[in-house]
Order: C-alpha cells, then structure tokens, then sequence
C-alpha cells in the first residue's frame, strides 16, 4: 500500500510518526520567532535608567515581593509612563532548592557583565567583601564630603582607609531609616547597607535611586 492509498487519518499518523521531530523543531523556531518579533515590535522592553540588586537575603515571603518597591521608584523618579525604568532584583536562598543559591549567583553575574545592577543592596559583611576587591564607587565623587562626614558621625556610612591610602573611602549608606523598604515585610533594615557599583561610568542616575531609598 502506497502512500497515497492511505486514509486522511493514516496519512496524518504515518506523517507524525516518521517527522515529529523535524515538525515540533519548526514549531519551536516559530514560536521563538514569534516571541521576539511581538516583544520588539509590540511589547519593547524599557530602557535602563538604572538596576538594583537586593543580595543574600532569605526567601520572600510571597510572589512580586519587591513590586510595591519598583513602582514606588519609578513613580518618585517620574519614569512610569517613559521609557526608561529602575529595575529591582531580588536574590534570595531557598533552604527547600538547594541549587536556588547558585542559579540566583550566577544571574547576577551575568546582570553585572552586561551592565543591568548599578546598585548593590546587602548586608554589612557581605558589603566590606566587595569593598575590599575595591567594586564600590567612592560616594565622595558624588556626594560631599561634608555631608559623608555627618553622616559618619551618625552611624549612616561605611567607609575605609589604610596606612598605604589614608584618605577614606566611603563607599556605603546605611538603609536603617529607608521609608521605602520599611514598607517591604520582613525586611532587615538594621543590617542593610546600598551602595553604587564601582564599574559605573555615570553614577549620577544610580545616585537619584540612591537618595531616594536612604531616606
């Protein structure tokens, strides 16, 4: 019996049976395709106005935990209806996945590369780590050192210096009196410091992101 004997459900099942593989493969190209055509054309992605990254923090407690965050900031800077936005990440462990601490690494990795985190949000150890490699940008390019130095004086900045170079560098602010991130459940304001990091060629949009969230 030829092909061409078959019935219309037979030709159907023979054609599945022998190029499902190549079939499924097209449809995927296409739906990918698709995906990328829609997203160019009619859902663009916002341009950066600046990335925030929340580290080595516990497990949110429910879904879009940092929204209220993101829309707060877009809002106070005017951004909600432009086309550019301040993105928040949230990078958390999950005791349950024990791969989740090493998958949520390896993106911020890659957001670092390609640019996306401009703003580190972490614990106080956590932050001299990274201060000591010398990531951090020294907030006395954008900030005064009057200012830096009240500040100081009340607890609200870190900074560090050594015999090799005395001259401080300051390099976080303490979160503790944030009335944004108050507002996030659970989240330790205490022991959270926010700095800019120190690849940044133009820190001064991180730095409006910056004074928004320290007060």
């Amino acid at each position: 019996m030829t092909f061409q004997d078959l019935t219309f459900k037979k030709k159907i099942e023979h054609i599945w049976e022998y190029y499902k593989v190549p079939i499924l493969g097209t449809i995927l190209v296409i739906f990918i395709l698709g995906s990328w055509i829609y997203n160019a054309k009619f859902k663009p992605h916002k341009e950066l106005f600046s990335g925030v990254a929340m580290l080595n923090y516990k497990l949110p407690e429910e879904k879009g935990y940092v929204d209220p965050l993101y829309d707060a900031l877009n809002s106070e800077l005017g951004l909600t209806d432009t086309n550019y936005e301040v993105k928040v990440e949230y990078f958390y462990d999950d005791p349950n996945e024990p791969d989740m601490l090493s998958t949520m690494l390896e993106k911020f990795a890659a957001m670092l590369l390609v640019g996306d985190v401009n703003i580190m949000i972490m614990d106080k150890d956590s932050m001299e780590e990274y201060a000591y490699e010398d990531y951090l940008l020294n907030l006395a390019l954008v900030y005064s050192l009057d200012d830096l130095e009240k500040m100081e004086e009340e607890g609200l900045v870190l900074s560090t210096s050594s015999e090799l170079d005395p001259v401080k560098h300051y390099y976080a602010f303490s979160l503790k009196n944030s009335t944004m991130l108050k507002e996030l459940p659970g989240f330790d304001l205490e022991n959270s410091y926010i700095a800019i990091y120190g690849a940044e060629v133009n820190p001064y949009n991180p730095k409006q992101v910056v004074d928004l969230l320290i007060n």
